[in-house]
């Protein structure tokens, strides 16, 4: 059985199915070729690009999940990223308040994606094994790598690890009933994609897998790359579970708000409604 028969098979089993909420917060303007890697072999006109920031809400009427918590906004201000809605106040927005928060899901351990951890110092959090121990380890120090992260927040992660709040994953992995992760790599050492079961089908949030939804359909690497090997890898296996039926979430693609229908609870606009 191949991993997307597998994740078929088990979203028509699942009886727990989630609702999902993709929650915007930034945005960056930036070229395709300081976003994708060696732009210049494809031998286009370079272009202006918007780069939406994303993380998403899973409930399932007991508890409240988050995949990811963005930047925190003075590093993403530091880093020349528009901040359109503070994270924390674009999730309550959509009705949800920290203590809320049971789980947080880090799909890896960039500074946009785990920028407001602090937040939820009670939440336990999930990981990919091969996250912690490449970004803990001194290989991470070297600029090339540690230009991506926050030390600070690294470390917070790694407390939380020594606090004993920390679950770590290893290739592919149930983490609860209708949830599993799938570690592969290639945009960061650990990178994780999310498969939820919804009421709809299997939604897959492929965080950095694939930013943006041309990404994969045109076959072309992200510029941030850990292992590119690895990174078509995954994109195959995206391709795969497309093709049995999962919809494909991408982590930074602003055209995600206009695939799904907003979410109408609260004031904001930024929030859309997965499933």
């Amino acid at each position: 059985m191949t991993a997307a028969e597998a994740v078929a098979a088990k979203a028509r089993s699942s009886p727990t199915c989630y609702e999902i909420l993709a929650i915007r917060y930034g945005s960056l303007a930036a070229l395709k070729s300081d976003l994708y890697y060696r732009y210049a072999s494809y031998g286009e006109a370079d272009a202006e690009v918007e780069m939406a920031y994303w993380f998403w809400a899973l409930r399932d009427g007991s508890e409240t999940i988050l995949v990811d918590t963005g930047f925190a906004p003075a590093a993403g201000a530091r880093r020349g990223r528009t901040c359109l809605r503070e994270p924390l106040d674009a999730l309550r927005d959509a009705g949800i308040e920290p203590a809320d928060v049971s789980t947080v899901i880090v799909t890896h351990m960039h500074y946009d994606h785990i920028g407001n951890l602090a937040a939820f110092p009670h939440a336990r959090l999930t990981l990919p094994r091969r996250e912690l121990d490449f970004w803990t380890s001194g290989l991470a120090t070297r600029a090339q790598f540690a230009s991506h992260v926050e030390a600070s927040e690294v470390e917070l992660v790694a407390a939380a690890a020594r606090e004993g709040r920390v679950r770590l994953l290893d290739g592919v992995e149930e983490i609860r009933e209708g949830i599993t992760a799938h570690c592969v790599g290639g945009h960061s050492p650990g990178q994780q994609v999310t498969v939820v079961d919804t009421q709809s089908g299997p939604v897959v949030l492929t965080s950095d897998a694939v930013h943006f939804y041309e990404e994969l359909e045109l076959d072309r690497p992200f510029g941030v790359i850990a292992d590119l090997e690895e990174m078509y890898a995954a994109f195959d296996l995206l391709r795969e579970l497309a093709e049995s039926g999962a919809v494909l979430v991408p982590g930074h693609d602003p055209e995600v708000a206009a695939r799904f229908p907003a979410f109408e609870s609260g004031p904001s606009a930024l929030a859309v409604r997965v499933a």
